[in-house]
Parts: C-alpha cells; sequence; structure tokens
C-alpha cells in the first residue's frame, strides 16, 4: 500500500509545481517528472498486479517482439487487439525486448492525456486535486485494463474539445481513442450531451436521460447479438453489455452519494450551464455502481467514458467555497476518496493490484 501512497504524494507535488509555473518548457519539464514516478510503478510491477496481464499484455507484447515487421503479428492479435494499442507494442518493442518497459510507457502515455487536460482548467479550480482524485478512483483499475484506461483518458482529454466546442478536434480525438479499445465509439455521444446540456438548466432532463438510457439497455438485453450484428459489430464485444454478475452494487451505490450530494447541496451557488455536464457526469457515477446488476456484467465500463470528468467535482466545489470552506471540504473530499481506495483496491482487492510487489524493485533496492 506504501509503495501506491508514497508515489501518488510525489506525483502530485509535482503536478501541483508544474501548474503554477509560467514558462511552458519548466512546466513540461516539471510534469515530466510527475508522470514519471506512476509510470515506473506501473511498468516494473509482478505480473501478478492486474489480471489482463497475463490474460494479454505479457503475452501480446512478446508475440509483437517475435515479428520482424508489423504486417507479420500473428492474426489472433491482429483480430483481438486495436490498432493503436498494437501498434504502440510493435514501436516500444522495436528497441527493447521488456514489456515491463512497454507497461511504463503505457502508463506514461494516459497520464499524459490526464495531466495535459487538468492543466487546461489550471486557472479556474485547483487541479491538483483532480488528479488526487484520479490517482484514488481509476489509477489501480488503470493497472488491470490497460487498453480502456488509455482510451478513457484520451477520451477525458476530448471533453476539452467538447467544452470549447471545437468539433474536429473532438472526433479525431476520439476516434484515437477507439484506436486503443473499441468501447470507445460511445464517447461520440459526448459532444451532443455537452451542446445539450448547455442550453438547459434542468436537472430533471438529466435524470430522465439516465433512466430512459436504462430502460432502453434492459429492453434490448436479450436481442443485444442481434443489435450489434445491425451495427457491423463482432459479437465478442456482446459481453461488454449483457452477461450480468453480481458484485458491490449496493455498497458501491452507498459509497458513491457523498461527492454528488455535496454538488447538489452547493448547486444554486456555482450552478451554470458549462456545469451541467459534470453534474451529469456524477448522476452517472451513481448509476453506474448498478450497471452491473441491470445492464450487464461490463456495462459499469462503457459507463466510465461518461463518468470520468467526475474528478473535477470536488475541486470545482473548492474553488468556489471560502477559504476556511474550501480547507475543510478539501480534506473531507479527499480523505472520502482515500477510503473509497482503500476499501475498493486494498480491502477488498478490486482489480488485483494489492498488495503490490515487483521484483525489479527488489533487485534495484
Amino acid at each position: 500500500m506504501s509503495a501506491y501512497i508514497i508515489t501518488f504524494t510525489i506525483s502530485t507535488l509535482l503536478f501541483y509545481a508544474a501548474s503554477t509555473l509560467g514558462d511552458a518548457k519548466q512546466r513540461w519539464f516539471v510534469l515530466f517528472l510527475a508522470i514519471l514516478p506512476v509510470a515506473v510503478v506501473a511498468g516494473v510491477r509482478d505480473d501478478c498486479i492486474g489480471t489482463d496481464v497475463m490474460v494479454y499484455g505479457k503475452d501480446c507484447f512478446l508475440d509483437v517482439y517475435q515479428s520482424r515487421w508489423y504486417s507479420e503479428i500473428d492474426l489472433y492479435w491482429m483480430i483481438r487487439m486495436e490498432p493503436g494499442y498494437l501498434l504502440l507494442n510493435y514501436l516500444v518493442s522495436r528497441f527493447t525486448d521488456s514489456y515491463n518497459v512497454f507497461f511504463g510507457i503505457l502508463m506514461a502515455l494516459q497520464m499524459f492525456f490526464v495531466m495535459k487536460t487538468l492543466l487546461v482548467f489550471k486557472n479556474r479550480m485547483p487541479v491538483w486535486i483532480a488528479l488526487v482524485v484520479y490517482y484514488l478512483s481509476y489509477y489501480n483499475i488503470s493497472l488491470n485494463q490497460m487498453r480502456q484506461s488509455l482510451a478513457c483518458a484520451i477520451v477525458l482529454y476530448a471533453c476539452t474539445f467538447a467544452y470549447k466546442r471545437k468539433l474536429l478536434p473532438f472526433l479525431m480525438t476520439v476516434a484515437f481513442a477507439c484506436a486503443f479499445h473499441v468501447s470507445a465509439f460511445v464517447a461520440f455521444a459526448i459532444y451532443p450531451l455537452f451542446i445539450l446540456f448547455r442550453n438547459t438548466r434542468s436537472y430533471k432532463l438529466m435524470w430522465s436521460m439516465v433512466a430512459m438510457g436504462i430502460i432502453a439497455s434492459l429492453l434490448v438485453q436479450k436481442s443485444i447479438d442481434v443489435v450489434l450484428a445491425a451495427l457491423g459489430l463482432n459479437a465478442v464485444f456482446a459481453h461488454y453489455f449483457k452477461d450480468s454478475t453480481h458484485g458491490f452494487f449496493v455498497t458501491k451505490f452507498l459509497i458513491s452519494l457523498p461527492i454528488p450530494m455535496l454538488f447538489f447541496i452547493y448547486r444554486k451557488k456555482f450552478f451554470r450551464k458549462e456545469t451541467v455536464y459534470l453534474a451529469f457526469s456524477l448522476v452517472v457515477m451513481v448509476v453506474s455502481t448498478q450497471a452491473r446488476e441491470l445492464i450487464g456484467n461490463d456495462a459499469e465500463r462503457i459507463m466510465t467514458y461518461f463518468l470520468i470528468t467526475q474528478i473535477f467535482a470536488l475541486p470545482f466545489i473548492c474553488a468556489h467555497l471560502s477559504k476556511v470552506k474550501q480547507r475543510v471540504v478539501g480534506i473531507f473530499g479527499i480523505a472520502y476518496y482515500f477510503a473509497y481506495w482503500y476499501y475498493m483496491f486494498i480491502y477488498n482487492g478490486f482489480q488485483e493490484t494489492y498488495p503490490y510487489s515487483s521484483y525489479i524493485l527488489k533487485q534495484w533496492l
């Protein structure tokens, strides 16, 4: 546990320093230093940290390393893996045979998009808090769901273009995300949602859309294979929408409520057009805790593209409170996310990333 806490702390402090620098070259250098610790921890981890490492991460890289040309990569991986992920494997394997180096670069690329997104709002809120929320909510997940976590980070960056109403850059960025995980195609819906929510002040609309989405998903659950076939998608992706399994859905529902409730309590103080999507992401965060039970096994993963912007909720709230309230809410907010992180990833072992172990680190130390 200490490996994660120390890494998060060092990275956050460096990111905070980077966000305060006016010189672009100095800022990006310090940003590189902020990315380095989390990338190293991800890179040197043992094979047992994160299920997907053994499912595809290690074998895919080693097989690609054996390929002389990209076109010679085994057909099995060509069919199973997205082209962007395979290409990244191929490029890294040209100068190293270590899959640990690849995992480190993969995490570095993910954190680059996350931090680049946060810097867009550095003058509007304490973005270092958003980074803490991201680490406590998504970092351990990204050690397992490697491809989708990178896709989510890219989609998060695409949201900055939706926020600025820049359609073409948004579409290109989401398309880039799809190159790492096909499920990112659902993120194309984010832009019209941004436009829709900027033209309304109604929370009822958000609740209605979420309710209609759940109802629609339940109605098509039994015929999802037909729907996917009509869309031209391989039936292999059907498991993202059905095959429901039980999980921590009651507990997760209860522990997802504090931040949305806090946002709702202070809604009159800072509710405005550009924050409606943020409120929507908090609603999706609560609903997603029931996704596995109501919709399907991996439905919660699909909804991540819409709820990941919730990392801005706590820093946004803090930015619009008095200094005294800001410190109180900030401390309790971070404590809440830390408790969530401990309960999910340490106590319950969610994503199989604890206890952390690294043979490479032991050799170094």
